[in-house]
């Protein structure tokens, strides 16, 4: 990637937006969408987003979507408009769950009543129309799945991994009543270079070869997340990496809980990856 340069502002050195800050880093299917990342698949289309763009002020800046956090809520509200305005759907017709760190994905057949409260899980299937399937992460994986017919969109951190929680949202999704071919989207989240884990996490994959899933005193998280697509029945060449760390990548593009180093997870902000269905092949339109 390459280097970003910086301005100075009372005494403070901050990010200077860029025209072009991904350069050649991103590679097909994945696109530059202004400071964030689209990607067009047959049936659907997903966006990962930056944490760029938005009104936050520290530590949670820009655009922090993160409702459970220690930010001023009317910034991410505001911050959410700002999202829903890029994906063309507002944030009342938004799919969201309470997210858990489990392996839970529910399938979403009507829009929720406004004001309601999320239920509990960590992903989302839905054959719906007109809506946005939504997680936010700030170093788990973001994983979007999409066939013609139907959108998922998964929150996959460790724990949610070790319990099969891509496998169950698969499985979802064709339980929903999708019949064609899956393809599913990695976004950004923390990569085995930053991911160093203590026995506990190493036990919790030791079904997966050594080398694959445990390097020495790293997780490669994903790495088991394709494995279990492929399990689940997605060809490897229907399971797409963008293949970006959101812990050492800079600062300024990513919230990251663990490069925060934050006793409190309510003090690190969060990013939004929404995927929602498009007619025809998902791949005519511009992700903008």
């Amino acid at each position: 990637m390459k280097a970003m340069s910086t301005t100075h502002r009372r005494g403070r050195t901050t990010p200077k937006k860029s025209e072009d800050i991904w350069g050649d880093r991103l590679k097909a299917p994945f696109k530059a969408v202004g400071d964030h990342i689209g990607v067009d698949l047959p049936g659907g289309r997903a966006l990962f987003f930056t944490r760029r763009g938005g009104v936050s002020g520290e530590p949670f800046e820009e655009l922090n979507v993160g409702l459970d956090t220690n930010d001023y809520m009317p910034a991410v509200e505001e911050n959410r408009k700002r999202v829903g305005q890029l994906i063309g759907i507002p944030p009342e017709r938004w799919l969201e769950s309470k997210q858990m760190h489990g392996s839970d994905v529910r399938i979403v057949t009507e829009l929720p009543d406004a004001g309601a409260e999320p239920v509990e899980a960590d992903g989302v299937a839905t054959t719906l129309e007109d809506v946005a399937a939504v997680v936010v992460t700030a170093d788990c994986l973001p994983v979007a799945l999409i066939a013609p017919g139907g959108v998922a969109i998964i929150h996959a951190g460790w724990k949610g991994l070790a319990a099969d929680v891509l496998k169950k949202g698969v499985e979802k999704l064709r339980e929903a009543g999708v019949e064609d071919e899956i393809q599913a989207a990695i976004g950004p989240s923390i990569g085995v270079c930053c991911y160093e884990v203590n026995t506990h996490v190493h036990r919790a994959f030791m079904r997966y070869p050594r080398g694959t899933a445990r390097l020495s005193n790293h997780a490669h998280l994903k790495n088991v997340a394709r494995l279990q697509l492929q399990h689940a029945g997605i060809p490897l060449d229907h399971v797409h990496d963008v293949d970006i760390c959101t812990m050492c990548a800079p600062r300024s593009l990513f919230h990251s809980h663990r490069r925060d180093r934050g006793n409190d997870p309510k003090d690190t902000g969060r990013q939004a990856s929404a995927v929602w269905r498009v007619a025809g092949d998902g791949g005519d339109g511009d992700a903008d």
